[in-house]
């Protein structure tokens, strides 16, 4: 499977530049902010030609947390709507998914009197 490349990751609205990458390499990255952008996500990518394996469970320890803190899951999917039991393993393709979080709240603003 090739890495991802772009050297930066994908935004949940770029659906047909993630599924043209996802074809030819096997593995990009992208950002979603929370479960309802990924499942958005998803289904559109359906509309691509891009199904999430069915019965293949999100791998949130595919990549090293202590390195990457923003890594949230690996996500398999494939060229067709498929159960787990019934796919070539090796022609699975995977998105790496990064959550941002939040920046907290400063209180540069508050002045104290």
């Amino acid at each position: 499977m090739t890495m991802s490349w772009r050297g930066f990751r994908y935004q949940t609205g770029e659906v047909k530049e993630i599924a043209q990458k996802l074809k030819e390499n096997g593995l990009v990255e992208a950002d979603a902010d929370t479960d309802e952008e990924l499942d958005e996500l998803i289904k559109d990518l359906e509309k691509e030609g891009i199904y999430r394996v069915e019965g293949l469970p999100y791998d949130h320890s595919a990549r090293d947390q202590v390195e990457e803190p923003e890594f949230y899951a690996r996500i398999g999917f494939y060229t067709k709507p498929v159960k787990v039991d019934e796919i070539d393993k090796d022609k699975i393709l995977y998105i790496d998914f990064f959550r941002i979080e939040e920046q907290e709240e400063s209180y540069d603003e508050i002045f104290w009197g």
